[in-house]
């Protein structure tokens, strides 16, 4: 099997996982939150509903400063090594592939890889529920939500591809946007075939109603010769 590059991660993760975030941001809105290193337990403050508390993984800092980012496993501080197992098993996957960002103990700051995107990655090879940074004076440290505690529904995928994937592509371009579609499709497990320049992608099962099962949803997505996105419909 062929090695993979960080942008290839990227690529494969990078839509979904920012799906993951908009998810997130509208669930919590602008509660205040607080987090225990001891316990790993980070907790959410609702106005209106019980306090979440979930179990989360540390990934990383970064540093304002130094513009840099520090990998959990390779921080001086004394973070406790049962919140670091996300992050070594990131290490462990990126020497196996040879992505020389998952095993390199820090890292500069570019616009290609920062943390905003090694967290998206993360989120994405470690199947979790969504990051959340929590900053502090001059950095921020990132931490990963993989708590089934932490729960995510979406009744209507293809209503929410059609919004969310050009708003990734204008923050985030990537450099393979087709590619970046099929595996966000692939994450929503839609049925898709393609033919030739259009993918087309269908709900499994029809989103009943209170009229009963309604016809199944479809996206169409068209590229030019570049694989540019040109329509979403």
């Amino acid at each position: 099997m062929a090695s993979q590059t960080f942008e290839d991660l990227f690529t494969k993760h990078g839509s979904a996982s920012f799906d993951k975030q908009i998810y997130l941001d509208a669930m919590l809105g602008k509660c205040g939150w607080a987090f225990d290193l001891n316990s790993g337990v980070l907790a959410f403050r609702r106005p209106h509903a019980e306090d979440l508390q979930l179990n989360v993984q540390v990934l990383g800092t970064e540093s304002e400063d130094s513009r840099t980012w520090l990998w959990g496993w390779a921080n001086p501080s004394n973070i406790p090594a049962a919140l670091l197992k996300s992050a070594n098993e990131l290490r462990a996957f990126g020497a196996a592939d040879d992505v020389p960002e998952l095993t390199t103990p820090e890292l500069p700051i570019t616009p290609e890889v920062n943390p905003q995107h090694i967290a998206m990655v993360a989120c994405g090879v470690q199947r979790a529920g969504c990051f959340f940074r929590a900053p502090y004076p001059r950095g921020a440290l990132y931490l990963l939500i993989k708590d089934p505690r932490y729960k995510r529904s979406v009744a209507r995928p293809i209503p929410r591809i059609v919004r969310i994937f050009p708003a990734f592509l204008s923050r985030y371009p990537v450099h393979h946007p087709r590619a970046a579609l099929l595996s966000y499709l692939q994450f929503y497990r839609l049925d898709v075939r393609e033919e030739g320049r259009h993918i087309i992608a269908t709900t499994k099962a029809a989103p009943r109603s209170l009229l009963g099962a309604g016809a199944p949803q479809q996206l169409v997505a068209e590229f030019d010769d570049q694989d540019r996105l040109i329509a979403l419909r």
